[in-house]
């Protein structure tokens, strides 16, 4: 936003220095655009450390981390190269069977047989 002020202020994007007068009162509005980019670069450090670290040295993800109940989520992760290990799946259950009892918790995976019991 600070940055559109300045082009309704008429401040011209590619020169190098203030000659004309009245571009010189914005000067403290280009510092803080400056320092603002600064602060902001800073923040992308903090991420690409978390990246390497949690790369490095983080814990695996299990087969399925979220829980979630569709097909996808029923092979291994990473899955194999044709996704279901040669072994189309049966579906059995629609995908948002969450709040039943089960053995693998409160939901029943797609592909699970097990049947449905409320919760």
């Amino acid at each position: 936003m600070p940055m559109h002020y300045l082009g309704l202020a008429g401040n011209v994007r590619r020169y190098s220095a203030f000659t004309d007068d009245y571009l010189k009162p914005l000067i403290p509005l280009h510092r803080f655009i400056t320092i603002a980019a600064l602060f902001t670069g800073a923040a992308q450090l903090i991420f690409l450390y978390n990246l390497v670290r949690t790369r490095l040295r983080g814990p695996k993800a299990s087969d399925n981390p979220w829980e979630a109940t569709t097909l996808e989520w029923s092979t291994t992760s990473p899955p194999p190269f044709d996704n279901f290990g040669g072994r189309p799946p049966t579906v059995y259950h629609g995908p948002n069977e969450y709040g039943t009892k089960s053995a693998a918790g409160d939901y029943v995976m797609q592909a699970s047989p097990a049947p449905v019991g409320a919760a």
